[in-house]
């Protein structure tokens, strides 16, 4: 419909002066280019709270797989490479070998925050609550009673298979320059929170 005809029909409806109708109608007009014109600015510039609930679901998917890297020995000299969880309460006294089996985030609790940067890339920072899964391998006899340690396969030489579960607070950094459509995350902390099972 042209902006005449629904000016016309606007002062008809409202029983107002045709003049009147044609600058509401214009106003309206311009209102929804704008809004389109926005709609279309956001959908080819995403702004970071688009982007960071695919960004942190994507980290957490690849998180899954990795050994916990731990000391070993007595006197703590030796390190296991793998990912660094230095502020989670793990059963690293029991378990010789951890691996994260899955990290499931709360989206709703993501929280970041970013720097301004003349340069237009800012660094920034995004953390959110999770429940990771641990699968782990120690002696029979050192798991059992423990728990927050749920036994999947007793071997038959004393070893056992077992899987656990903690909340944890993920934390990770970023660059964001304005215009991307997609962020690449760098873990950078975990911090434990209450755990999930109620005897731990």
């Amino acid at each position: 419909m042209s902006t005449d005809n629904r000016a016309k029909k606007l002062a008809k409806q409202e029983g107002i002066a045709y003049a009147t109708a044609l600058r509401l109608t214009r106003d309206q007009q311009d209102d929804e280019r704008k809004r389109k014109a926005q709609a279309e600015m956001e959908a080819l510039f995403p702004s970071l709270d688009s982007l960071l609930p695919e960004a942190v679901s994507s980290a957490c998917r690849t998180m899954a797989g990795n050994s916990i890297g731990r000391y070993v020995g007595k006197n703590s000299e030796n390190w296991t490479a793998g990912l660094t969880l230095d502020d989670v309460d793990l059963p690293t006294d029991i378990l010789r070998e951890m691996v994260i089996d899955v990290v499931t985030p709360d989206l709703d609790t993501i929280n970041w925050h970013v720097d301004d940067d003349p340069d237009e890339q800012h660094p920034g920072s995004v953390e959110a609550v999770t429940e990771v899964t641990f699968t782990g391998w120690g002696r029979l006899a050192a798991v059992a009673g423990r728990h927050n340690l749920r036994l999947v396969d007793p071997d038959v030489d004393g070893n056992a298979e077992v899987t656990f579960t903690s909340r944890v607070r993920l934390e990770w950094h970023f660059v964001y320059h304005p215009g991307m459509n997609y962020l690449d995350l760098l873990y950078a902390g975990a911090s434990e929170l209450m755990p999930t099972n109620p005897h731990y």
